[in-house]
């Protein structure tokens, strides 16, 4: 659940400085500023890693990996490639193989880690647990994303505006939930 968590928030934000730049029609950033994003996602899954297998390892694979997003950022390969928004989903063959290199780029980096800093039992196992749900999640969120954009962008301001009034009042009803249990000597177990 951390790793889910740490990648989660990590990729996501980074992710989305450059969706924006590309939703713009701007140019990508520089190499310095993406390898920073790169840096950020790595010790997501750094710190993902580390409560299951240790500091070394954790520090190991998250080197790895950002010098493996700094090098496909290198060759043209960022999360923007290929950007539109569109009613439906869409993976164009560029994205294709960007998933399947980010596939196999972690499957190998998770049995290289294992063999050199930390024996990790069914290394095997784990290297495609790693690779196989990094490379399905990047395929999904690549394939939807575009449907979110359409959406996000054609979404009539009213309605964002009830929206967002709603999330704030949602906020503040689980913000106050903890005083009213209180208050009303509710059992928490």
């Amino acid at each position: 659940m951390a790793l889910g968590l740490t990648c989660g928030l990590t990729a996501g934000a980074t992710v989305a400085f450059e969706l924006r730049r590309a939703s713009e029609g701007r140019e990508h950033f520089p190499l310095p500023l993406e390898a920073l994003f790169s840096s950020i996602r790595g010790a997501g899954f750094g710190a993902g890693l580390y409560p299951l297998l240790g500091l070394r390892f954790a520090l190991a694979f998250a080197g790895f990996i950002t010098a493996g997003q700094i090098f496909q950022y290198s060759r043209g390969m960022r999360p923007g490639i290929d950007y539109s928004a569109e009613r439906k989903p869409r993976l164009t063959r560029r994205q294709i193989r960007g998933v399947i290199v980010r596939t196999l780029g972690y499957i190998a980096t998770a049995l290289i880690c294992s063999a050199l800093v930390h024996h990790v039992d069914h290394s095997w196992t784990f290297a495609l647990r790693v690779g196989l749900v990094t490379g399905l999640a990047t395929a999904l969120g690549t394939a939807v994303n575009p449907l979110i954009e359409y959406y996000a962008d054609s979404l009539p301001e009213r309605r964002l505006g009830v929206f967002g009034i709603g999330l704030i009042l949602l906020g503040f009803t689980l913000q106050s939930l903890q005083y009213w249990l209180s208050l009303l000597d509710v059992p928490i177990t």
